[in-house]
């Protein structure tokens, strides 16, 4: 398999400015980095007989059925009608998700991952939201004591759940995945909740849309359905997908919006914080607030004795649902939105799934907006899970030469597995990748980066072993002494999806 080297310098200054406002100049490193081809070394001499392609026409509906409060289990698939623009589609695929009471399994080598497990059958997710946007000092103050509080009592053994806010200077990671419930908690009270927002509403409308796209493109990657509780003061503007319109200047913001959210299985659980102190009443809830619950799949919580318990069941479905698919039919292949209906033949049952979903031909994406996605993804403090990715340091050489600045080569290795990856050979490039690097001292401050271009047509026996161990790519960069904040990315460009992965580095 041919590879294809391009290296991009300015890269670098491009995701400083998007991820401190501050403008650095690049240094370049002297000589392209060519990366090693142990996983990529022949051109095909015919296509082979096996093929991975992405399913866009494949659509996954995420459903959670409960009666009597709890989850039903056993249902078969004939128990299942789906509906997309009210006609009845044939379910191609079917699974119940049970995921495993006990501990994930991890492996004792599992090097630096966008990914929380090792293993995807272990996954269970839950992510929490805290709006410090839209909310005032008094309302984060109550939103922070009621997680705390539900983190503490509610939240049960191995329940791997993410912190995040929005926030004005952008989406914030309090705490990556994690099952241990005292560091949740202390990193949730030692956050700085903020004072109150002072910016026009139309910016926080605006700001609030992006940081929920870029959740939802971070987590878009990690298979299946993902509970997200979100916790906030939520605003009119935000509305679903029926009541978008084309004259509203957050029209194209919404679209992206709700299409990626959707896409990720990203199931949401939204509560308004303090809402009892707005409405002593507590009448019917406002479309914004509902929309986030009925579009998605999740459902509606609001701020009563029932609170915790509504939360509570939010983790218990990222434990426990069904898996239904289907195939769009040809006719029926018309872009934009698509309703969607799932029922079961159940009496009393709650049926959650998502109500509609986007159609989009596949893309003959624009350079430069995959080089903006890139951007984007390096400057998120969420990794990308576009594209699954672990990364291993393997040695650190010693410099032979002293000199003022004496420069150690570090080796590390990439690991990308065949199953995130599009291999189409109806594309002139059936492996098309983009992957690099990017090193930051803490002011922060580039010292180095390499970026690349990995493509060609993979043999049949190339396929087969990625298939078992991935697509393996040794990498290396030459880092002075001190300690360095690593972002590495791959751009699977057949596919238009990104993968990150960070973690910091000390060179002694």
């Amino acid at each position: 398999m041919m590879c294809c080297v391009n290296l991009r310098p300015s890269l670098i200054t491009c995701v400083l400015v998007l991820a401190t406002g501050a403008h650095l100049s690049v240094r370049q490193q002297s000589g392209a980095q060519k990366p090693a081809e142990p996983s990529s070394p022949r051109p095909a001499s015919s296509q082979p007989t096996t093929i991975f392609k992405s399913q866009s026409d494949l659509v996954l509906v995420p459903a959670v059925v409960r009666s009597k409060g709890r989850f039903v289990t056993g249902l078969p698939r004939e128990a299942f009608r789906l509906e997309e623009n009210g006609k009845e589609q044939t379910i191609s695929s079917f699974e119940e998700v049970r995921s495993p009471s006990g501990p994930p399994a991890v492996s004792a080598d599992r090097s630096y991952s966008n990914f929380p497990f090792d293993n995807a059958g272990d996954l269970r997710l839950t992510i929490i939201v805290l709006d410090l946007l839209n909310t005032s000092p008094l309302q984060r103050a109550d939103g922070r004591d009621v997680m705390v509080r539900f983190l503490e009592n509610d939240l049960g053994p191995n329940q791997s759940v993410s912190l995040l806010c929005l926030t004005m200077k952008g989406l914030k990671l309090v705490h990556p995945f994690t099952s241990d419930t005292k560091a949740l908690v202390e990193a949730l009270k030692k956050y700085p909740l903020g004072p109150e927002t002072v910016t026009a509403r139309e910016n926080r409308v605006f700001i609030t849309i992006r940081e929920l796209n870029e959740l939802a493109q971070a987590y878009s990657g990690i298979p299946g359905r993902k509970s997200m509780i979100f916790a906030g003061n939520f605003l009119p503007e935000i509305v679903p997908e029926s009541g978008i319109l084309e004259s509203s200047p957050y029209a194209a913001d919404l679209h992206g919006m709700w299409s990626n959210l959707i896409n990720a299985n990203i199931a949401i659980y939204p509560y308004r914080i303090m809402d009892w102190a707005r409405d002593p009443d507590r009448g019917r809830p406002p479309l914004h607030t509902i929309a986030f619950a009925e579009a998605t799949g999740g459902r509606l919580c609001v701020e009563s004795n029932e609170l915790l318990r509504c939360l509570a069941d939010a983790i218990d479905d990222s434990r426990a649902y069904y898996m239904l698919s289907f195939v769009i039919r040809p006719e029926d292949r018309k872009p934009g939105w698509h309703d969607l209906r799932v029922k079961v033949s159940l009496d009393h049952a709650d049926v959650r799934a998502r109500g509609g979903f986007y159609y989009r031909k596949p893309p003959n994406e624009d350079p430069k907006a995959a080089h903006e996605e890139i951007l984007k993804a390096l400057a998120s403090p969420v990794p990308y899970s576009g594209v699954p990715m672990f990364v291993k340091v393997l040695s650190q050489s010693k410099p032979v030469e002293p000199a003022a600045s004496p420069k150690s080569t570090i080796e590390f290795l990439l690991t990308l597995p065949l199953s995130g990856i599009d291999v189409d050979y109806v594309r002139p490039n059936p492996l098309d990748l983009e992957i690099g690097v990017i090193a930051l001292t803490n002011e922060p401050q580039e010292v180095a980066e390499f970026s690349h271009d990995v493509r060609g047509s993979p043999h049949s026996g190339d396929l087969e072993r990625w298939a078992h161990d991935g697509i393996v790519i040794k990498e290396q960069l030459d880092l002075p002494r001190g300690s360095f904040d690593l972002r590495f990315f791959t751009r699977d460009n057949n596919a238009g999806q990104t993968g990150t992965v960070v973690f910091p580095l000390e060179v002694n």
